[in-house]
Order: C-alpha cells, then sequence, then structure tokens
C-alpha cells in the first residue's frame, strides 16, 4: 500500500509539498495526501488496471495481485479504466518525487471538484511543482510532481 507521509518524499520535494499544503489552507482548500512514495510492485499493479487483454490475465488475477499489495478488489468497470501510464520504476512516486491528493468537502474527498483543483494547479506552479491536470495525452487530476528535482537529481545525476 502507498504511503501518505511528506516525510517518504525526497527533502526538496518535500518543502514544495508543505508550502503547497499551506498555501491551500490559506486559499481555504483543506486537501488529503492519500499517496507519496508508491512500491515498484504497487506501480506495475496499477499499470495493469484496464490493460488485461494486454498482460494476459483476468480480473481475478488482477484483484489476486492487489489483494497481496494491500489494494482492494476491483469491479469489472473499474478493472477497464487506465488509472496511470507509468509502469514500475516510471513513475516518480517511486523515486519520492510525486503526491496525489484530492480536496476535501465536508470532511471527504471531492474527487470532481474542479475548481479546487484548478487553484492547486496554480499553487503547484507557484511552489515549483508540475501538475498533472495539464497534461495533453493522460491528464491527473490529484498528481503533483518535483519534475526540476528529479531532472537535477535522477536524470542528471547531480
Amino acid at each position: 500500500m502507498a504511503s501518505r507521509k511528506l516525510e517518504d518524499l525526497h527533502p526538496i520535494t518535500q518543502q514544495k509539498a508543505r508550502e503547497f499544503l499551506k498555501s491551500a489552507e490559506e486559499q481555504g482548500i483543506q486537501i488529503l495526501i492519500y499517496c507519496t512514495y508508491r512500491s515498484p510492485e504497487e506501480q506495475e499493479v496499477l499499470y495493469m488496471q484496464g490493460r488485461l487483454e494486454q498482460f494476459g490475465i483476468t480480473l481475478e488475477e488482477l484483484n489476486e495481485k492487489r489483494l497481496k499489495i494491500g489494494l482492494w478488489k476491483l469491479t469489472e468497470k473499474e478493472a477497464k479504466r487506465k488509472v496511470t501510464n507509468a509502469r514500475a520504476w516510471q513513475s516518480f512516486h517511486q523515486y519520492g518525487f510525486a503526491f496525489d491528493c484530492v480536496p476535501l468537502s465536508a470532511g471527504k474527498p471531492d474527487w470532481n471538484n474542479k475548481e479546487a483543483y484548478q487553484t492547486l494547479g496554480q499553487i503547484a506552479k507557484e511552489v515549483g511543482l508540475e501538475w498533472a491536470g495539464e497534461w495533453k495525452r493522460f491528464r491527473e487530476m490529484p498528481h503533483f510532481q518535483d519534475t526540476d528535482t528529479y531532472t537535477k537529481i535522477v536524470k542528471r545525476g547531480k
């Protein structure tokens, strides 16, 4: 099961996430960070979702894999929906440079609060994060990543 701890993020990304949370709160948006670090095993299982035929597995087999890593069983409808385009080690989550969050309304996740997500996207820019809600190919409203730090450290080896 993925971590929710800011401490599991890279220290630079962690600082940006704290600034993000503070700015969101100042703008009256409460959020729940529900994923920081995600294991490569979990990432690969998430990638399989929506791709059962490609992997030659059944829904039952996918659900067995999900249960082994602490995830819940999917319905047939849920299993058809792609939730990520990143395989294991392709996601910033495996390196501590990304987090997923959802705005809260009356203390409950509000996945469809487009206005809050737009504001969070602007806050992300201000603190140096990239918001996947602006991606062209595969939009992920809850996903925020520290592309600059990832590029400096992982890609350039600094």
